[in-house]
Formats: C-alpha cells, sequence, structure tokens
C-alpha cells in the first residue's frame, strides 16, 4: 500500500462510508495478532453485510420485532421447554452463552483481540441457529405455545445482552444502540457469566433501528472512484 500506487485507505474515509464501530470492529479483527492484516474496500463492504449487518443487525432486528409482533414489546421468563428437544436446545444456547465471557477474557489475556470478537460473534451466530431451531413463527400460531415462545424470545434478548456487553470494549457505540433498544443494562464480567439476570416482564422498544445497513459494493467502489479519478 502506497500513495504512489493510488491504492491508500484514509481512515476518515472509511468512517464516512461505515461508521466509526464498523470501522473498529474490521481493523480490530480483520489484524491477528502477530501476523500482518489484508483491508481493502471489497473487504470492508463483505464483512459490514455479513457480519455487522447479518448475524448482528438482523439478529436484535429479528428478535424486537418478534418481540413486539407477538407480547406488545414485553419479554416474559416462562422458564418452558417441555419436550427433550426443547430442553437441549435452550441448555446448549445457555451454555454457548455463559461460556463466552470466559473464552473472550482468556483471548484478551493473550492479547488475541481478533479471536476474541471471534468468540462473540460465535455467541450471535448461536442466537441465530436458536431461532432456525425454535422456529417462533410456528409457535406463535399455536395458542397452547404461547409460553414456550415468551422463553425463546426470552433466552434471544438475554443471550443478545450478554454478547452486547462483551462487545462494549470493541465497538462501545453499538453495545450502547443495542442495550438502549433491550431496555438493559450493561452487565459485568461475572454478570455476564450468570444467565437469567435479564429483568422478566421488561419491555422492549417498540420501534427497532437498524443497527448497521447493508451496502452495494458496485456503489460504493463508484463513490471512492470519484474520491480518487
Amino acid at each position: 500500500m502506497s500513495k504512489s500506487k493510488g491504492n491508500v485507505l484514509y481512515a476518515d474515509e472509511l468512517v464516512d462510508f461505515f461508521g466509526v464501530d464498523a470501522v473498529r470492529y474490521f481493523v480490530l479483527h480483520e489484524m491477528p495478532f502477530e501476523n500482518d492484516g489484508v483491508i481493502s474496500w471489497e473487504l470492508m463492504v463483505e464483512r459490514l453485510n455479513s457480519d455487522l449487518a447479518n448475524t448482528l443487525g438482523n439478529l436484535v432486528n429479528r428478535t424486537i420485532s418478534m418481540t413486539n409482533k407477538y407480547f406488545g414489546g414485553v419479554v416474559t421468563d416462562k422458564g418452558v421447554a417441555e419436550t427433550e428437544e426443547e430442553k437441549a436446545v435452550d441448555a446448549d444456547l445457555k451454555a454457548v452463552t455463559e461460556d463466552t465471557p470466559k473464552r473472550v477474557d482468556a483471548k484478551m489475556d493473550e492479547l488475541r483481540v481478533a479471536d476474541a470478537i471471534t468468540e462473540i460473534f460465535v455467541l450471535f451466530k448461536r442466537c441465530n441457529k436458536y431461532i432456525d431451531e425454535t422456529m417462533p413463527w410456528a409457535l406463535a400460531k399455536d395458542e397452547e405455545k404461547k409460553d414456550r415462545l415468551a422463553t425463546v424470545l426470552y433466552n434471544l434478548v438475554e443471550g443478545i445482552c450478554i454478547g452486547a456487553s462483551l462487545l462494549k470494549s470493541f465497538m462501545p457505540r453499538t453495545t450502547e444502540r443495542i442495550l438502549v433498544q433491550l431496555n438493559a443494562n450493561e452487565r459485568t464480567l461475572e454478570e455476564m457469566e450468570q444467565f437469567g439476570l435479564y429483568p422478566s416482564g421488561n419491555r422492549v422498544t417498540d420501534k427497532p433501528e437498524i443497527l448497521f445497513a447493508r451496502l452495494d459494493l458496485k456503489e460504493v467502489l463508484e463513490k471512492v472512484e470519484k474520491l480518487h479519478p
């Protein structure tokens, strides 16, 4: 990368395109410990769309939207898991959630920042998988499954709260935006290791906001070309 070759990326331009937290995520995640990192407009757009807009942003938006649609925004811990499959799915989500703070802490002790962020996003991916496994939209069609549906959404909110709290050191603004929408407080490290601290009966926002909007690579590159003809 050099000015003479015209392939220099300026931090202020990256922030203008992607926002501060997205740039923080990319730099910290793509610059692994003891290794060189690769940075490009193409990779930035790919990471924003796949990791931030889809894995994280879509997870938060779907969870809040379903909570509003099915329960008027009220999150209630009914603790209902009747079948062995339901019990196993819930137990696995809780185990991953409670274990993630320990794994992040261990990575940070070794100064492996990129790996620590990866662990947080493993949790967010597990929450997305939990949605696919439990299928809240199907539960909503059966009145007798209402308490199970409430339990599923509570578990999702709890998992997101812990993940968002872990994200604070890397993407502070994003953590704040998530917790405000969930009407939740930031957790201490000790609290993150206890699943179920989100107050039952709490109400999420009725106007969820998009955390990260997907970008079209072609449009981004066209704008970059105009900046550096």
